[in-house]
């Protein structure tokens, strides 16, 4: 019989206390601000879909120039400074008003290391029978981290890891927004030494409250990881791993010119594990998730709290992570406090300019770590021809 309904009850019952303690934290929290699920708006390349671009040809141009250093020192990190540049020319096609095609390529390319320039294919395929609903095959939107809180999605994977390719389909409207997805990252015949992989997501928006400049609402994101296939020989049984996130997200737009909007967000992640696992022995574990955001024309600054009981996702932030992915220690407890300074420049049409840094703080083990980036991020067409 499967208890594990009654295993995630007995957790929320003991874990009052800490949901009471971490709600006042929210109330200190609100009187700084906040805004979106993510602060990391600045990455964004994905071609505006032109319902009014039929017969249009184009070639478009995403380029990613990126400096990223991570002074860890906690035992779940890595301590590494990268810099680079991400290029990706395509050929832009809209053979009707509600398809478009690109075909092109993906490179990425680390300053300081003449032996590694990753090139993968781009194509995609963009289907969007109506102004709210959208179909996307091939090569995947991923603008944003898909608006993933960065405990489930770690920010870097926009522009390290291989393009997310799969299968999407996204509906957007003024109440209700959701983005589902799966980027399949190795798929297997029969005979592959190797197991299947795929990454697969749900992401909505529901909006309760939206006037006089204040918005209230809730999303639910299901992100999850699995390894397995029957077609192929590799050792070792299936592995599943699976994130719950609830949350809550307040907005409020501001009428001065300076700053421009603050808010509250919250977060309650449940992550469960494969069973009978040398190294996952836990079920499940959890994460609590609170951080405030105030923008301004000088930046945005955000304040966050967050406390991991045996908390694991493949993908996610590693600093947020119960399991170290070292070997197969596992720390129990760990409690961070995060401020975060981000400013984006927009230089023009989809191009901007953007700086950060972050600071976490480890309570329980006294320690602090802190990342500083610069980005410029230029997406542009050229010589579009349009239909006479």
């Amino acid at each position: 019989m499967n208890d594990t309904p009654m295993k995630l009850i007995q957790l929320m019952q003991v874990h009052k206390k800490l949901l009471k303690q971490a709600l006042m934290i929210i109330l200190i929290f609100a009187g700084l601000q906040a805004t979106a699920q993510n602060e990391y708006r600045l990455f964004k390349s994905y071609e505006p879909f032109k319902p009014d671009s039929t017969g249009n040809f184009y070639f478009a141009v995403d380029n990613v120039n990126f400096f990223k250093n991570n002074e860890n020192k906690l035992e779940r990190s890595i301590d590494y400074t990268i810099t680079g540049t991400l290029l990706r020319p395509k050929a832009v096609y809209y053979p009707d008003p509600k398809l478009r095609m690109e075909i092109g390529g993906h490179i990425l390319k680390y300053t300081g290391r003449d032996d590694y320039a990753h090139i993968s294919p781009w194509f995609n395929v963009h289907y969007q029978p109506t102004d709210k609903i959208a179909v996307i095959l091939g090569n995947l939107d991923a603008d944003q981290n898909h608006l993933l809180p960065e405990q489930l999605y770690n920010p870097e994977l926009y522009y390290t890891a291989t393009p997310e390719a799969g299968l999407q389909a996204r509906y957007n409207s003024s109440r209700f927004s959701s983005d589902l997805w799966i980027d399949w990252q190795q798929m297997i015949l029969p005979g592959d030494p190797y197991k299947e992989r795929f990454v697969f997501g749900a992401r909505t928006d529901l909006v309760i409250l939206n006037e006089n400049g204040a918005a209230l609402s809730f999303p639910f994101t299901m992100y999850g990881l699995h390894e397995g296939g029957t077609i192929g020989t590799a050792a070792g049984l299936a592995k599943s791993f699976i994130t719950v996130t609830p949350g809550l997200v307040f907005k409020k737009r501001l009428p001065g010119k300076r700053f421009t909007d603050w808010g509250l967000n919250t977060f309650f992640s449940l992550s469960t594990y494969p069973k009978d696992d040398v190294i996952f022995k836990q079920a499940n574990g959890w994460g609590f998730f609170a951080n405030g955001t105030i923008n301004s024309t000088f930046g945005g600054l955000s304040a966050a709290f967050w406390h991991g009981h045996l908390f694991y996702t493949p993908q996610g932030g590693p600093i947020f992570q119960s399991y170290t992915g070292t070997g197969t220690d596992w720390i129990t407890n760990h409690v961070l406090i995060d401020l975060k300074y981000h400013y984006q420049h927009q230089i023009m049409k989809d191009t901007f300019f953007g700086f950060m840094f972050d600071y976490y703080y480890d309570t329980l083990r006294k320690v602090a770590v802190n990342s500083e980036g610069l980005y410029l991020i230029v997406n542009f067409g050229v010589n579009p021809k349009r239909k006479k």
